[in-house]
């Protein structure tokens, strides 16, 4: 059976990697996972903010929106102080693009990305990312992360640099403290090599060509039993729901408050 062009992300990366039978679900099947109040507003924050930067990087005003939207203005400007030069057109650059999109064929696929914003000169590329989390992940998560990986792959084999010249940034714009204060923006900063560079397209050969198998069968594997299943919203379709031990003490459970 020949398969059709299946057109992949880093979010179908991560997931496949993670668990494929949530990958069939969510990708292949379609199944909506309805979103939780916080993450709709959180989710709607983000995109705000993408698009006040988009608008930015266009040279459009944003202060018109100062009165409506007055906390993404001011991390935006607060973004503006910590880094200038995201805001700055450089003399020695070919290319400065919000929401530049670049697809590579591979191994039977074609990947995607879309870089929040990318900095191209003649011996440099930086491709930054807004992200908008209250908390950062972990830097090591970042590193191992298909979006890091697969973004500068991608670039690397279009662009026409080496991967020693290639950098990725990500700009956490809206994380707090431990009290729930709004701390000033932060980064990681990632480097790239050629040996990172062929490891990666190692691991996305591996994946892609399991995926092509998963596709051929018609099935895809469930993972191990483990921690997340407990927090999957597929948890009963995969038959991992545990009924709660009704001979638990139920005076010693700790009370759950709804207000």
């Amino acid at each position: 059976m020949s398969l059709s062009v299946l057109p992949l992300s880093q979010a179908h990366l991560n997931l496949l990697e993670t668990c494929p039978r949530r990958f069939q679900y969510v990708f292949d099947q379609s199944l909506a996972v309805p979103p939780t109040p916080q993450g709709q507003d959180a989710a709607l924050w983000g995109n705000q903010f993408h698009l006040l930067m988009q608008q930015q990087a266009l040279g459009l005003p944003i202060d018109v929106m100062a009165t409506a939207h007055g906390d993404l203005i001011a991390r935006v400007e607060a973004l503006q102080q910590r880094a200038p030069q995201l805001f700055h057109t450089d003399a020695s650059e070919q290319l400065r693009q919000s929401e530049h999109q670049r697809t590579l064929a591979f191994n039977g696929y074609v990947f995607t990305v879309i870089y929040d914003l990318l900095v191209l000169t003649a011996n440099t590329g930086l491709i930054v990312d807004w992200k908008t989390y209250l908390m950062p992940p972990p830097r090591e998560r970042l590193t191992f992360d298909w979006q890091t990986r697969l973004y500068l792959y991608v670039l690397a084999e279009t662009s026409g640099l080496v991967p020693e010249q290639l950098s990725m940034v990500y700009w956490f714009v809206r994380h707090r403290d431990d009290r729930g204060e709004t701390l000033p923006p932060s980064d990681y900063r990632f480097g790239y090599s050629q040996p990172q560079h062929e490891r990666t397209a190692a691991d996305l050969r591996r994946l892609s060509n399991r995926l092509s198998e998963f596709r051929q069968r018609g099935e895809f594997p469930q993972t191990p039993h483990i921690e997340r299943c407990d927090r999957c919203p597929f948890q009963i379709r995969c038959q991992r729901w545990q009924r709660p031990d009704l001979s638990t003490d139920l005076d010693a459970i700790e009370e759950i408050s709804l207000g």
